[in-house]
């Protein structure tokens, strides 16, 4: 058998099987896709401005894209996502970002991995601050429009402090989508 029949036989077996009996599919997740953030895929998450840029819907549950805006000294309580990693890209600004034990800062152009289990924060330390978050599987964009509020220019100056209502409903769908918040 020629070398190359024999590279072409091995690469062709370790790449057509994920699993026993599982074919891997050479098929996108999703679509061609054009997307900018929009009224129709924006909402007002927490103290955020969140858009949905590539949705669960998009990839059959495989991934989704959330563009988020974040005032200085804005950022989520600690918590962890059980059925989710997820990836943190700064576009512009600056994150103190706490990911299990460590705390570190983030910068324009920096990217941060989160696996599912690992209890994780940010506080922005800028101005403001642009990132992407890419969550694996989807599931993130489905927790943003369930808790979050269709975003009408100018809202976000209009926030009070969340009530005691805010936090139960905060606890009640994030327990659907299997995220905890240690210490609340």
């Amino acid at each position: 058998m020629r070398m190359i029949d024999l590279i072409t036989a091995q690469v062709k077996k370790s790449t057509t099987k994920r699993r026993p009996g599982e074919i891997m599919s050479n098929q996108s997740k999703a679509g061609k896709m054009h997307r900018k953030s929009e009224n129709d895929n924006t909402f007002l998450f927490l103290t955020d401005i969140n858009s949905i840029l590539v949705s669960g819907e998009d990839t059959n549950g495989e991934f989704c894209v959330v563009h988020c805006s974040v005032k200085e000294n804005d950022g989520p309580p600690l918590h962890i996502h059980g059925n989710e990693d997820e990836s943190f890209y700064v576009l512009d600004g600056e994150l103190e970002m706490t990911l299990g034990d460590e705390t570190f800062f983030v910068q324009s152009g920096e990217y941060v991995f989160a696996p599912r289990g690992i209890p994780h924060t940010f506080k922005v330390r800028s101005k403001k601050a642009r990132f992407l978050v890419t969550a694996y599987p989807a599931g993130f964009d489905s927790f943003v429009k369930e808790l979050g509020t269709p975003y009408v220019e100018g809202m976000e100056a209009q926030l009070e402090p969340p009530t005691p209502e805010f936090f139960q409903k905060l606890i009640q769908v994030s327990n659907k989508y299997n995220i905890t918040y240690p210490g609340l």
